[in-house]
């Protein structure tokens, strides 16, 4: 097993197990909601109230009706006033209209809100366990849906349950709809006529509603019999959704799309009025907006939205004028089968809108009684009060129909009503569960792998002599290592088998079907695996001696890493993540400034007081002049700057309301100093791109030419898109999609032709670099000696040197690249996070160095180096990750960055940019360690790759070692007040961060292996000529 611990990438596959142990996890944390499979049909209804005879057929008649559903994306509760939407407002100053408050339980995103999902069988249920979205009210099937939504939001399949389409379809109504076309895809072949368009091309809110509303007058139009041509139509706006999510809720487009919206509101109203049948517009938003744009969090603007009932004829609201009572978007499924005369939808738990509750005694009361009836067989408890209060009330009824006494009437709706209000409540509370044996299952099996990273860890920071072995151990009986996995893995194997029976758990887990089986042997494998990692690495950790060297900062570095993660105990903690790290970097910042001046004033006393260990050492002098005092006013540069960038974005959750310095910039009369920030941070962005060219091949000059017009696609880009003014006006016109395009070509182009150049097949064509500034250059450098044999292709020739040019290369141009990609996906006041990425990361290396102001040879700090280097980039990573405005919210992902060049929708490239985006400021600091690993000083091959196995298992550690203690958080929690609101989308975070860990490192891997690869190329093109 000493192969398994010596493997440089043995940190990487274990964080992949990890990331498998955490997708076990969430489909244990995420619970499934289970459907009766009940499909709704009018015989259902009861025609006997507690033995009394009723025509139920005859009562459950709404009349002739046309219903419009009108879906404003994002339209929040304080929207919806005379100020912003007139005529609607108005409507109901002149009680024609009503309005009521309904909650949308948060996480608040757009699906959920329309469907209740379908327990999958199938391969979509991998797919929802990373879904977190829970008791989000559906507006068609009128039940509640899980937390485990996320995945389908961006790809759902069709809904098999019941449905409001489906019994007013079942009834023979024609049902149209207009708009996101999620709804298509949600509810396929229920419709009569549709046109959809796309919900995710955030940057077009124009279009995307004129595609709706150039449907109205022909759908609005009586035939000759002065009836519409729908009974149902559901219309979907996007674009009010969309300003938001690019501008916020204070552009100054909002108020124009919402007077857009009411035009449509005047539009629909006035059509309604011309048919000889009751129409019924009903306006709502599916979810809110935060004030900075943006939906997801739990804030009154985003929960809080309208409801607004309007009517064609004789309609007076009931309530007072003012916001009208809570309701509940389930309510609206049961509603609209009413007002169409059909059954209610099979799993509905919502009521029917009490503006439009017949006023008769009777229907009313038989609608009150089809409604608690229904729920009542969803598997109520018998001994509930709230179900002997049905009892009560249904006896009030029956007494009612025989007596006809008015007071039976009243007694009997008030018991409906409290009984429907608690039988909501508690089939909203109790049909989901946590699957706690899989639960228990992921986090043992995250624990297991931390301690085989942590000793994998402890294992490569021993010295070179301390990791070898004898030649009999290294060359063990592989048969005796295969038995010994064999047993360990059926004994693994028989524990968890007997854990299932024992336990005699519900969990899929423990199904054993063929897709759970393999499941149930990789969670075996995976804890074999680490038991021989972990028992290798302790029998083979002899000396730790390397990390005597840590000083106080790395200390700090260690203890605040360790802490960050118990910090999760709090929910304030989890909300304002960012706080945490402020707290930390300030306080690192301050060691190190006090740490900087007490060496720098040491040095210069020493020496000018004539110490003779400051005396005769040229190398400490020199080290000075290049380091010099200039790096105190340096530091405190820097914090000015942090001070600075913390200011930018406002995030978190308490303090998100207050105005930052990106609200200033983006205020159209600050346009100037917005321009500033951009042109600033792509030139200093640019500046360091070059710099960076100096470490790469730089045949003909061409990396150079290749930066220089990536970076002017970069400003066309910006022109184009109007974050730059420009006095050419030609510039404006420019395709930013074909320019994104051209940007991409050239990023493309530059790795190809390093290759090319290092393979050597431009000097095999006759192209020869000029002053010998070809690093792929091959060569002898020292000549075979008598005394031992060199293979063919051995050790005279520099084939590690230039591998290791190549590596160094490669990591520049990924981070040169890297940092223009980000600038062209960044919105504009953010830019200037890129180059304060580099400074940051650049000067904070060189104050950490142990060796800083000290010339001791004797002193070997490489490990400790490497720790402190590790962690201090981790934690610029996550630092800049909140400058950037992220936070643990889903309202804090930044949508448009996915569309950046795009004509149309496409997964995947709007989901990797979304990613590079959120995750900028790791990626960046990830990419400037590794750089730096490259161009320590007088580093050969093997201490590069031993330097990036150090790094790579640091990183690894520092990940699951996060993963498990939040996975334990979140357990004990499960029945917290926020747990659906702060706790699981801090999961959802957890897992995308360690998918792009996994990506990231694995990059740096196809770097050394693309050097191997391409070596072997090089030897068939340059070695024989050059023999």
């Amino acid at each position: 097993m000493l192969s398994w611990i010596q493997q440089r990438w043995a940190a990487l596959w274990l964080l992949v197990a990890a990331h498998g142990a955490l997708c076990l996890f969430l489909y244990g944390f995420f619970p499934l909601k289970y459907h009766s499979g009940k499909l709704a049909h009018m015989d259902d209804l009861p025609n006997f109230i507690n033995g009394v005879s009723i025509d139920g057929h005859e009562v459950y008649n709404s009349g002739e009706n046309s219903v419009i559903l009108m879906v404003i994306d994002g339209l929040r509760y304080d929207f919806a006033t005379e100020e912003y939407m007139p005529f609607m407002g108005e409507l109901l100053k002149n009680k024609s209209g009503c309005i009521y408050v309904s909650v949308a339980e948060p996480p608040t995103v757009t699906m959920p809100r329309i469907k209740s999902p379908e327990r999958k069988k199938e391969k979509a249920q991998w797919r929802r366990t990373i879904n977190f979205w829970r008791d989000i009210f559906a507006m068609m099937t009128g039940s509640v849906s899980t937390f485990a939504d996320v995945a389908l939001n961006f790809g759902a399949p069709a809904v098999r349950g019941d449905s409001v389409l489906r019994v007013t379809k079942s009834r023979g109504r024609r049902s149209v709809m207009y708009g996101d076309d999620t709804w298509l895809r949600l509810f396929p072949g229920l419709w009569a006529d549709s046109d959809g368009t796309t919900s995710f091309y955030v940057t077009d809110y124009t279009e995307v509603d004129n595609n709706v509303t150039r449907h109205l007058d022909k759908v609005l139009a009586p035939d000759e019999k002065k009836k519409p041509s729908f009974d149902f139509l559901v219309l979907h706006y996007l674009g009010l959704d969309h300003i938001g999510h690019l501008e916020g809720a204070r552009s100054p487009k909002i108020k124009p799309k919402l007077l857009e919206m009411d035009d449509v509101v005047k539009k629909i109203y006035a059509g309604m009025r011309t048919w000889d049948r009751s129409g019924i517009l009903i306006i709502c938003g599916d979810h809110g907006m935060r004030d900075a744009g943006g939906h997801g969090g739990a804030t009154a603007a985003e929960v809080l939205v309208p409801l607004v009932i309007i009517k064609s004829d004789n309609f007076q609201c009931p309530h007072p004028l003012g916001p009208g009572p809570t309701v509940a978007q389930v309510d609206v499924a049961p509603t609209v089968a009413w007002l169409l005369n059909a059954p209610i939808p099979g799993d509905s738990t919502g009521r029917i809108l009490p503006s439009l509750l017949p006023v008769d005694y009777r229907q009313h009361l038989y609608l009150l009684h089809v409604l608690a009836a229904h729920n009542a067989k969803q598997s109520l408890p018998a001994n509930t009060e709230f179900y002997q209060q049905f009892k009560r009330a249904e006896s009030q009824f029956a007494h009612f129909l025989s007596t006809g006494q008015e007071s039976a009437a009243k007694i009997a709706k008030d018991f409906y009503e409290e009984s429907l209000e608690d039988m909501s409540k508690y089939l909203t509370e109790t049909t989901t569960d946590f699957d706690l044996f899989a639960i228990g299952i992921a986090i043992f099996v995250l624990y297991i792998l931390t301690g085989a990273l942590l000793c994998v860890t402890l294992y490569s920071f021993q010295q070179d002599p301390q990791r070898k072995t004898s030649v009999v151990r290294q060359h063990r009986s592989q048969a005796s290592t295969i038995v010994a996995f064999a047993i360990i893995f059926f004994l693994i194997s028989s524990t968890l088998l007997i854990s299932c029976f024992i336990s005699e758990t519900k969990s899929r887990f423990c199904s054993f079907n063929p897709i759970w089986s393999i499941g149930f042997i990789a969670v075996s494998l995976a804890v074999t695996a680490g038991y021989f990692v972990i028992k290798s690495a302790i029998e083979r950790t002899k000396d730790l001696s390397a990390l005597r060297e840590l000083n106080a900062i790395d200390y700090l570095l260690i203890i605040g890493t360790l802490f960050h993660s118990w910090s999760f105990f709090g929910t304030s903690f989890i909300e304002e993540e960012h706080m945490t790290w402020y707290f930390f970097w300030n306080t690192l910042m301050f060691f190190i400034l006090i740490r900087t001046i007490v060496v720098v004033v040491v040095y210069f006393t020493k020496r000018w007081s004539g110490a003779t260990e400051f005396q005769d050492k040229l190398d400490l002098r020199d080290k000075m002049s290049s380091v010099g005092i200039s790096i105190v006013p340096q530091w405190v540069l820097l914090i000015a700057l942090h001070r600075y960038l913390r200011t930018m974005n406002q995030t978190g959750d308490r303090w998100l309301f207050l105005p930052d310095t990106a609200d200033w910039l983006n205020a159209p009369e600050n346009s100037f100093y917005l321009e500033a920030h951009i042109v600033i941070g792509t030139i200093l962005t640019f500046g360091v791109c070059l710099w960076n060219v100096r470490h790469m091949n730089n045949f003909m000059q061409m990396h150079s030419a290749l930066t220089v017009c990536a970076t002017a696609c970069v400003f066309l880009y910006r022109i184009s898109t109007n974050a730059l003014d420009t006095r050419y006006a030609f510039l404006k016109t420019y395709d930013p999609v074909i320019i994104v395009n051209v940007f991409w070509g050239l990023l493309i182009f530059q790795v190809l032709f390093e290759l090319a150049t290092y393979i050597g097949m431009f000097t095999k064509c006759g192209f020869k670099p000029k002053n010998n500034r070809n690093k792929f250059t091959y060569t002898k450098p020292k000549a075979k000696s008598e005394d031992y044999f060199y293979d063919e292709m051995d050790e005279p020739w520099n084939f590690e040197e230039v591998k290791l040019n190549l590596a160094r290369s490669l990591t520049h141009i990924m981070y040169n690249d890297m940092m223009l990609i980000i600038i062209l996906l960044m919105r504009p006041h953010n830019v200037i996070m890129v180059p304060s990425i580099y400074f940051t990361c650049v000067l904070t290396s060189k104050c950490l160095d142990h060796k800083f102001l000290d010339s001791r040879t004797a002193r070997r700090t490489e490990v400790a180096d490497v720790l402190s280097q590790a962690l201090v980039h981790l934690w610029i990573g996550v630092l800049f990750y909140f400058y950037q405005g992220n936070s643990n919210s889903l309202a804090s992902v930044d949508l448009g960055a996915g569309y950046v060049g795009l004509r149309e929708y496409s997964e995947v490239k709007v989901a990797l940019r979304m990613g590079l985006h959120a995750y900028a400021g790791p990626a960046l600091a990830g990419a400037r360690l590794f750089c730096a690993l490259t161009t320590a000083p007088s580093i050969t091959w093997n201490q590069y790759l031993q330097s990036v196995w150090r790094v790579i298992n640091i990183f690894a550690l520092q990940r699951v070692y996060q993963l498990v203690i939040y996975c334990v958080i979140a357990t004990i929690f499960r029945h917290h007040l926020f747990v659906w609101t702060v706790f699981s989308p801090k999961l959802l975070y957890d897992f995308v961060a360690t998918v792009f860990s996994m990506q990231s490192l694995s990059t740096i891997g196809n770097i050394v292996l693309l050097t191997h690869v391409t070596s072997w190329f090089a030897r068939l093109f340059t070695y024989k000529t050059t023999l």
